[in-house]
């Protein structure tokens, strides 16, 4: 690796294993600025050219410490030079790739692309080694049989057992042969999902609509109609005189169409388009087929009978089975009410339409359901938007967290640099102008917890969707001085700023930036003994209960009351608008759990049942046979989402997009907690952060939930708070 490294410039020339695993210089490290430990990185040095040689040198430098341990005899063996080495062992590379994926999601560019291209597989090759080597697993597996492992604390005993773990759920016992097969797997994984994502990002930024007739917008709110004709001045698309209007595939652009737009033709263009993604020429369908194989043949290699039992192992659902039950069995719950409100749907639809709808068009559901909750609540959400301007919702949302867990937010001021030019003095770099940059800070112990950029509003260059990304782990307290700072990212594709510089949220986008700094503040709050353990290093079905938890603060009145003022009188939103509000939050909750059920039952059975139920079958064919009892009788069968699921195949969410509706099960009976002692409950809050915030993974998720409510979640918690289900006699809060 280190010749390869070498030949693209800028490298350090070829030491041996054992100092290059040390460290780099002072000196060195100014010419690898991924690697640089500084606590905010300087944006303007990342390229994609860069990153490749820092990448590359970050995998020399760990596969060099992992020499290091290798080299351990069973008597000279302790927990720093084996178990605490090893977990320090990638700590640049982690930093340098952590900084590389956040630029190629957020900077997507021809040199990042191509960039990934070469890093992904390096990166690859390097991380599925790791288990495989022989004599690593060797020293790890002595190590973890000596008596002084009984003598660490818990933490790190948890920490031994959990590499033990890694190794053997990873094939360490496997052969020579069925560890070059499963290297092979990981690499044509890794390319395939690559690829995955190109698609589905090329494919949605493709598509465009122009339209200049303005009456094909009828109902469109006038903040949209603005900001598209801004968007299609941008292209070249009429003028003052002459206003044109562009839709995109960006949710903020045509997710609008789709709910308000009174106009068919208009909504049925869009949800073709949408449609279209992750189709023709950007066709994911046969990438979905061959990962779906190899993830199978991964776990039946690795000793496991599904995929969905691979990823399930060590998560709080404990099996495939158990996720697959759990699934099935809120299914079944629901779906009484959820035939019922179908029903009310479609007689809405008959009374509207003058015709008796038996099905309905996809692209009409979202329309009507929304004018039947107008009816029916005199509300449209829209309404919302003047009591909802962007800077007032972070500042309230703010003030709510910093009460909640005695802390302090302090902007620091950013600048974004061309290449050559110099940050000035008190203010910080970004990789985009319009990046904010905040730090957190204890107000008991007055330390500097962490630092998060906030990247709110889409472009063409940035993924979709809404992420918090942890590039940093500040290293654990030590010697009487608290933990280091962490650094983050919180990303989204919120409502941008109209044509005044003004932004209004719709609902959504504040419920959307309230989940993500739930998972903000387990980053930044993470205080565990290790650094592995810190944040969001959780089960993964456990990671959503902090996101999930804190959107209910932008539901209730006192929530609410910190944010919500008209933006240009100042006054706040009056409470017959918070009392619709709340009325619509559970319009219809069966359909909307039975909507995010289907991807999960998709998900499930793709990674458990591929053989049997969508091997040689036409995707969106089988996605339609096994979802359609579930769904509402649609005129026209939709693609599978599946094509464009970017969670389950380039994510994380793989086997495990079921862990959404399992954290909104938890996230419904935590909040018990805080609406039985009070919304802003300093203590309630100080607890949350001490149980669950604060710990990450130092114990198991179980007993993190039992720590703050002293007992066992309730199955039926969401149920029962939106009224699916009557609720049973539980203690709502921690004895």
């Amino acid at each position: 690796m280190i010749a390869m490294a070498c030949c693209l410039g800028g490298m350090l020339p070829a030491q041996a294993a054992g100092e290059v695993g040390a460290a780099l210089t002072a000196a060195e490290v100014k010419n690898h600025p991924f690697l640089e430990s500084r606590h905010y990185p300087e944006w303007v040095k990342l390229s994609a050219e860069q990153g490749i040689r820092d990448v590359l040198l970050g995998i020399d430098m760990a596969r060099a410490r992992l020499d290091v341990i290798c080299s351990v005899k069973p008597e000279q063996a302790t927990y720093e030079n084996v178990f605490g080495a090893f977990e320090n062992v990638d700590r640049e590379l982690d930093r340098a790739m952590s900084y590389f994926m956040h630029l190629a999601s957020v900077m997507d560019s021809p040199d990042f692309r191509a960039a990934k291209d070469k890093v992904l597989p390096a990166y690859t090759e390097y991380a599925s080694s790791i288990t495989t080597n022989d004599r690593l697993w060797a020293v790890i597996k002595s190590a973890s049989e000596q008596p002084w492992v009984k003598t660490l604390s818990p933490e790190k005993q948890r920490y031994v057992q959990q590499v033990v773990d890694m190794f053997r759920d990873n094939g360490a016992d496997l052969s020579a042969e069925q560890k070059a097969r499963k290297a092979e797997i990981l690499r044509e994984l890794s390319e395939l999902t690559n690829q995955y994502g190109k698609n589905v990002v090329d494919s949605r930024n493709a598509w465009q609509l122009v339209i200049t007739d303005r009456s094909q917008l009828a109902g469109m709110p006038e903040h949209w109609m603005k900001s598209a004709q801004q968007a299609a001045a941008a292209k070249g698309y009429g003028d003052e005189q002459n206003p044109q209007w562009l839709i995109t595939l960006d949710f903020a652009s045509y997710g609008l169409v789709m709910q308000s737009c009174d106009v068919e033709a208009t909504r049925k263009a869009c949800w073709e388009g949408a449609s279209a993604i992750g189709t023709g020429q950007w066709d994911t369908a046969p990438i979905v087929a061959r990962v779906m194989e190899l993830r199978r043949e991964l776990a039946e290699l690795l000793g496991f009978k599904t995929y969905a039992d691979m990823t399930t192992a060590h998560r709080m659902v404990e099996s495939g089975d158990r996720a697959m039950s759990f699934v099935d069995g809120m299914m079944a719950a629901v779906k009484p009410a959820f035939d019922r409100e179908c029903e009310q749907l479609l007689a809405f639809v008959s009374e509207k339409t003058g015709k008796k709808a038996d099905k309905i068009a996809p692209w009409n559901r979202r329309y009507y359901m929304d004018k039947m909750a107008h009816e029916l609540y005199d509300f449209d959400k829209e309404q919302l938007r003047p009591y909802q301007e962007s800077n007032n919702v972070i500042k309230g949302m703010f003030s709510i967290l910093q009460h909640l867990y005695d802390i302090t937010f302090k902007e620091v001021p950013t600048v974004c640099l061309k290449p050559g030019e110099t940050c000035p003095v008190g203010m910080q770099e970004v990789w985009y102008p319009g990046v904010r940059l905040f730090e957190v800070y204890d107000n008991k112990t007055k330390a500097h917890l962490g630092s998060f950029y906030m990247d709110l509003y889409p472009r063409a260059s940035k993924r979709d969707g809404a992420w918090v990304n942890g590039l940093v782990s500040g290293d654990p307290a030590a010697d009487g001085k608290p933990h280091a700072p962490h650094l983050a990212t919180v990303c989204a594709n919120l409502t941008p700023p109209n044509e005044e510089g003004v932004t209004l949220f719709s609902h959504l986008d504040v419920e959307t930036l309230f989940h993500e700094f739930g998972h903000m503040m387990h980053v930044m709050l993470g205080d565990t003994e290790l650094r592995c353990h810190m944040g969001t290093a959780v089960a993964w079905d456990f990671v959503e209960l902090p996101s999930q938890l804190n959107e209910n603060w932008t539901w209730e009145p006192e929530g609410v009351a910190t944010y919500a003022f008209h933006y240009k009188t100042g006054e706040p939103m009056p409470k017959e608008l918070i009392d619709k509000m709340q009325h619509l939050r559970y319009f219809m909750p069966a359909t909307d759990n039975m909507g995010q059920l289907c991807i999960a039952k998709l998900d499930l059975e793709m990674h458990t049942n591929y053989d049997e139920k969508f091997k040689g079958k036409d995707l969106d064919s089988a996605t339609n046979e096994l979802l359609d009892p579930w769904r509402i009788p649609f005129t026209v069968d939709s693609p599978s989402i599946m094509r464009t699921l970017t969670h389950c195949i380039t994510g994380g969410y793989a086997a495990g997009y079921y862990s959404y509706k399992w954290a909104e099960v938890l996230a419904a009976d935590a909040f018990s907690r805080f609406k039985h002692e009070g919304l802003m409950n300093e203590k309630t809050g100080a607890d949350y952060r001490a149980c669950i915030l604060s710990k990450g993974d130092a114990k198991p998720a179980g007993e993190l939930y039992r720590d703050f409510m002293g007992r066992d979640p309730n199955p039926d918690a969401l149920l029962e708070l939106q009224g699916l289900k009557p609720a049973a006699e539980q203690a709502p809060a921690k004895p």
